[in-house]
């Protein structure tokens, strides 16, 4: 899946996470080693703490 893809699927104006989702993908983001896998989550961490697309985009290249 590409960033622009997550982008598209989780830039919704009311996208949110619980605390405990956030601290699971905290703690998958610092256990994977695959780097792809790990800006996945760093996408969808950004997003859900008010982080723009284009923000992001920005971010991760």
């Amino acid at each position: 899946m590409t960033l622009n893809r997550i982008c598209r699927i989780f830039a919704m104006p009311d996208y949110h996470l619980t605390d405990k989702q956030l601290a699971e993908l905290r703690a998958a983001h610092r256990g994977t080693r695959d780097k792809r896998e790990a800006d996945r989550i760093k996408a969808v961490v950004l997003l859900a703490t008010g982080w723009t697309a284009e923000q992001i985009a920005e971010v991760l290249q």
